[in-house]
């Protein structure tokens, strides 16, 4: 395997991974404000779509959102109506997330519009390269430290 003589950030996978993802999240980012969210309260509105009313855990897990990072998400989500939270009534140390009304009528328009974004990304790769791409980043792990 050649060596990298790359200098400076640009050598390091990091860098070149939060490039590409900043990127990414600017080119969603317009979009998705003309409806009051933001990208990764898209995640939330996406998952809460496809299972409105989940424990606050599981709603973490099924982002991949630390707990004190998606409170802050939902305390925002919950000052702009799109979401509420409710005590479990089977488990009183448990809350559960439901889209509210206004979010469940302007959830398929947003979601079409992020599988318009999504479908414009991946056109840009030929769809041999597009699913080693994706191999590649399900395939990426970090080993721990």
């Amino acid at each position: 395997m050649p060596e990298d003589t790359t200098k400076g950030p640009q050598r390091y996978i990091c860098f070149q991974l939060a490039r590409v993802m900043r990127k990414v999240q600017k080119y969603y980012e317009g979009p998705l404000a003309s409806y009051g969210i933001t990208p990764v309260q898209f995640y939330v509105l996406n998952a809460l779509s496809i299972t409105d009313g989940m424990k606050f855990k599981e709603l973490a897990k099924s982002v991949e959102i630390d707990g004190s990072t998606l409170t802050g998400i939902l305390d925002r989500m919950e000052r702009s109506g799109f979401i509420e939270r409710r005590d479990d009534p089977e488990d009183r140390r448990s809350l559960l997330v439901f889209l509210t009304a206004r979010a469940r009528e302007m959830g398929p328009v947003v979601i079409s519009l992020a599988e318009r974004l999504d479908r414009q990304i991946r056109s840009q790769f030929p769809p041999e390269e597009l699913a080693i791409f994706l191999r590649v980043l399900d395939g990426l792990s970090v080993p721990s430290v």
